[in-house]
C-alpha cells in the first residue's frame, strides 16, 4: 500500500469513527480493518450503505433487494475469522483477486434469502449470531465458498473435465435458488457421493458443486478425505480443485 493510500484509509477510518458511536469495540474493528487493508489490500465494510455496498443493477425495484446492518459484536466475532479465512490463500492471490468483504445481519432478493454473495472481486456475507447457525466453522465455509466462486470466475478451470465426472446424462438444476428451500439439500449420502456430489446442493450447477468441494478443502479437509477415499469421483474432484489452486500458487498445498 502507498503512504497516500495509507493516509486515506485512515481518514476515511476517522470520519467512520466519528458518525459512529465511539466503544472499545467499534475501536478494535477499525484497527483490524487497517491490519487487513495493509496485508492484503482488502476492505472491510460494516456500517450498512446500500449505496456504497450494492452496484446500482442491484438495486433496480424488480430484484426487490433488502439488507439491513450486522451487529457491531458479530463483526467483533467476524474479524479474527476474517483474517483466519485470508490467512489461508497466498497474499499474492487475495491481492489479485479480493478487494471487498461486506458484512450484513440479512440480504435477500425476491424475498429470497442469502446466507452470501459475490459479484466481481468483492464478496457478502451474512452473519446473525451463533444461535442462528453462524458459527466459525459455518462462516469459514461460506468465506471460503464465496472466494472460489470469484476464482472460478476470473481463472480458467477445467470444466469439460469435471462435467465428465457427473453421471452420464446429468444436467446441473439451475443456480441454486431452486433447491435451498429444501430441508436436505445439505446432506451428504452415500449415493450423492457415489455419483459424484459431495452434498444434494452440489447438483444445482458445476459453481455450487465446485464451492462446496473447496469450503470443505480449507475447513473439513480430513473430512473430506475420508469421504475421497471412499468415493472415486469425490476423489477425482478434490484432485481437480487442488490442482485448480496449485495453478494459481504454487504456494498452496494440501498435503
Amino acid at each position: 500500500m502507498t503512504a497516500r493510500a495509507y493516509s486515506i484509509l485512515i481518514a476515511t477510518l476517522l470520519a467512520t469513527s466519528v458518525t459512529a458511536t465511539a466503544s472499545p469495540e467499534t475501536d478494535y474493528i477499525n484497527r483490524q480493518r487497517v491490519l487487513i487493508q495493509t496485508e492484503f489490500n482488502v476492505q472491510v465494510h460494516y456500517q450498512y450503505n446500500p449505496n456504497l455496498f450494492f452496484p446500482p443493477e442491484w438495486q433496480t425495484p424488480s430484484l426487490a433487494l433488502a439488507a439491513s446492518e450486522i451487529e457491531v459484536g458479530e463483526v467483533v466475532r467476524l474479524i479474527p475469522i476474517i483474517q483466519q479465512f485470508l490467512a489461508t490463500h497466498p497474499i499474492s492471490v487475495v491481492r489479485t483477486d479480493l478487494e471487498h468483504i461486506y458484512l450484513l445481519r440479512e440480504l435477500s432478493f425476491r424475498g429470497k434469502r442469502y446466507g452470501g454473495t459475490h459479484k466481481d472481486k468483492s464478496i457478502y456475507i451474512i452473519c446473525n449470531g451463533t444461535d442462528n447457525r453462524y458459527n466459525t466453522e459455518f462462516m469459514l465455509c461460506r468465506l471460503h465458498s464465496e472466494f472460489s466462486s470469484i476464482l472460478l470466475e476470473h481463472h480458467p478451470f477445467p470444466t469439460d473435465a469435471w462435467n465428465q465426472l457427473n453421471p452420464e446424462g446429468f444436467t446441473y438444476s439451475g443456480n441454486g435458488f431452486e433447491v435451498v428451500d429444501n430441508p436436505s439439500c445439505y446432506d451428504s449420502t452415500d449415493r450423492s457421493c457415489s455419483e459424484g456430489f459431495l452434498l444434494n446442493y452440489c447438483r444445482s450447477s458445476l459453481e455450487n458443486d465446485f464451492n462446496m468441494i473447496s469450503s470443505w478443502l480449507f475447513t473439513k479437509k480430513s473430512e473430506l478425505d475420508a469421504i475421497s477415499q471412499q468415493h472415486r469421483k469425490i476423489q477425482q474432484k478434490q484432485a481437480m480443485a487442488e490442482q485448480f489452486y496449485i495453478s494459481l500458487s504454487t504456494q498452496y498445498s494440501f498435503d
